[in-house]
């Protein structure tokens, strides 16, 4: 079981112990949305020179000859948003240049991660827009469902505790705390269940004004578990293409209860592609299949509303159905089967990023490194002040293949040649 820290930490290791060439950035702050928070960490895995200091510098050896891993696996990716808080960011900050903040979104996604090699991000969601943006522009994403990692941690305490299933006294029980930005949609699910009397065990709809903790969804009060029978799940994202599902998911399952999921389409396919089952021979989970948001709302609406005015005999039957359900999802989510699954999703699709990262080596002669900044040094007219030398990067090119080499030459030289002004910074 790992934390995000323990995660990025044995990522740094397999990297140096397989000789990968890369270096690891993760964010400082776990939910930030600007890119100067991507920061090296101190660990052994690296030269003990470069330890000092070392998560308020930029090392710069990777990018001359080697690559960046970016760790984008918690939050869902929304290029332009973390383009345009990091922008004002640097805007804001004048104790520096920031040229930058011109160029198109697509290129200043490069300002932390670029390399000589193409960069890889990790990212924890699938059929996504933003995903299939980065691909098309030089980066190499490879997914792993880190918040089943992140949940196999918080939740571990729970398993030594047995699940109950008495008669509650709601039906349903909801989760919600932050109402604001991709979460907004969240304000129409406390509607609902305010217009259609629905029996439910949420604490905001009680007393809009509780303050509830920042890590609710990682936590469970364990008395709740006796309080409804049905969970509710609000997901991160809801009005989406892309499939990303959170410790949110697993909340209900470590509970033991069956789960209506708000999240975005063929999101219960997802989990069941891991080994999980879901409820689909129970009640009509069609919602998950629709890709319109409007549209899985009310099919979601219309399937509490109608397990809300269920006769008594025939709701329990229909709760008592899916204990056989939620008690296998809990003695799988602690189940080194489960576990091995996620290890070797994390190995196998970072190998695949790898084998594809050294083929673009050939294909990309210069990576995102000469190409970040050349675009820098056409708009600016001068290379970024960042301490690359571009020259150690085009030997190790030319050390690896004198056909990259050549390319990058012909392409750059002029970048190459220039010399970085003390007045700008990157």
């Amino acid at each position: 079981m790992l934390t995000p820290n323990q995660i990025y930490d044995y990522l740094r290791y397999y990297c140096y112990t397989n000789e990968k060439n890369a270096q690891v950035l993760h964010f400082r702050d776990l939910g930030s949305k600007n890119l100067r928070d991507l920061i090296h960490a101190k660990t052994p895995y690296i030269a003990e020179n470069l330890q000092t200091h070392l998560e308020g510098f930029e090392i710069l050896e990777p990018r001359e000859t080697g690559g960046i891993i970016a760790m984008f696996d918690q939050e869902p990716i929304d290029v332009d948003a973390y383009c345009n808080v990091t922008k004002h960011s640097l805007k804001e900050d004048t104790a520096i240049g920031h040229k930058q903040i011109n160029f198109s979104n697509n290129d200043f996604f490069l300002y932390r991660s670029r390399g000589l090699y193409n960069p890889i991000i990790a990212v924890s969601e699938i059929n996504s827009n933003d995903v299939a943006r980065l691909e098309n522009n030089s980066h190499i994403p490879f997914h792993y469902w880190s918040n089943a990692f992140l949940s196999r941690y918080w939740y571990s305490m729970y398993e030594i505790l047995s699940p109950t299933y008495y008669s509650s006294k709601n039906k349903f029980g909801c989760y919600i705390r932050d109402t604001s930005g991709t979460r907004e949609y969240r304000k129409d699910i406390l509607k609902m269940l305010k217009n259609l009397n629905i029996d439910v065990h949420c604490p905001i709809l009680d007393n809009a004004n509780i303050e509830l903790a920042s890590d609710l969804s990682a936590t469970i009060d364990w008395e709740d578990q006796n309080k409804f029978d049905i969970h509710l799940v609000p997901e991160t994202i809801f009005d989406t293409e892309k499939v990303h599902l959170t410790e949110k998911i697993f909340k209900p399952i470590v509970m033991g209860q069956p789960f209506i999921l708000f999240g975005g389409p063929n999101s219960l396919e997802y989990l069941r592609s891991y080994g999980f089952k879901t409820f689909n021979d129970i009640w009509d989970e069609s919602y998950d299949l629709e890709e319109d948001a409007g549209i899985r709302f009310k099919k979601i609406t219309d399937l509490i509303n109608y397990l809300n005015n269920l006769n008594p005999e025939e709701y329990k039957k229909l709760v008592q159905q899916t204990h056989i359900i939620a008690s296998y999802n809990r003695e799988y989510f602690y189940s080194d089967k489960f576990y091995n699954i996620l290890k070797n999703e994390l190995h196998n699709n970072l190998n695949e990023a790898f084998e594809l990262r050294e083929e673009q080596f050939y294909t990309n002669p210069g990576g995102t490194l000469f190409y970040y900044d050349n675009v820098y040094f056409e708009y600016c007219g001068m290379k970024p002040r960042n301490g690359v030398d571009h020259k150690n990067a085009l030997a190790y090119a030319y050390g690896k293949s004198k056909q990259v080499g050549d390319t990058i030459l012909k392409k750059y030289s002029k970048m190459i040649d220039a010399q970085a002004q003390p007045s700008d910074d990157t």
